[in-house]
């Protein structure tokens, strides 16, 4: 019975939230139709980075539903179903955001692939790669070289940690470490360059998943 009740409770509160979501979305949609007319007829992300500045700073329960609507219509893929902290900016469109991932204050993300169920703490930076404004040799040069980066399912970022490569499912990332090798998934990493600590035990529920 309690299980029932429970089940009732929880699909009761995504009702919920699916209709503020929806009013959120109702609100947002003059500014995801200049940001599409914008990605429609030219190569900038002048509007689309404008607007997502301003709903940065809006503070919240407003702000937390509006920034989620905003970014369901603009980002390349995003799942309603995400918190975007204050201050948290996407410099660019292409980024794919899984269902319930968190994201802490002040992050900054590039292009970036985010799993299901990750939580990100404040001030986390997940730059376009690490080879951003060099030419095929290694040489600095005035490019713009984009390569997205990937975190797995089910990991936790720590607070002020800089991820210049991919992160595998199931991973933990220290706070303020500088992660610029790819990491394999189940990994506990830390320092500048970030390196691995040890495997990260799974739970008995996660592992039979």
């Amino acid at each position: 019975m309690n299980g029932a009740s429970s089940a009732r409770g929880g699909s009761v509160r995504r009702a919920v939230k699916a209709g503020v979501f929806a009013l959120a979305l109702l609100a947002m949609l003059p500014l995801i139709a200049l940001a599409w007319l914008e990605k429609r007829f030219t190569r900038t992300e002048v509007i689309f980075g404008l607007f997502g500045q301003a709903l940065a700073v809006v503070p919240g329960f407003p702000g937390h539903w509006l920034r989620a609507a905003y970014y369901f219509g603009t980002l390349d893929r995003c799942s309603w179903e995400v918190r975007i902290g204050f201050g948290t900016l996407f410099s660019h469109r292409s980024v794919t955001i899984a269902r319930h991932v968190s994201m802490g204050a002040y992050c900054m993300i590039g292009h970036a692939r985010i799993g299901e169920d990750v939580m990100i703490g404040s001030r986390v930076s997940i730059p376009s790669g690490k080879r951003q404004h060099l030419d095929e040799q290694g040489r600095l040069a005035p490019v713009a070289r984009f390569e997205p980066v990937a975190i797995g399912a089910h990991c936790w970022i720590g607070e002020g940690a800089i991820v210049l490569a991919d992160v595998g499912g199931g991973c933990i990332v220290s706070a303020g470490a500088v992660v610029i090798d790819a990491v394999p998934s189940g990994k506990l990493i830390g320092g500048n360059p970030a390196r691995v600590i040890r495997d990260v035990a799974r739970a008995p529920d996660a592992a039979a998943g």
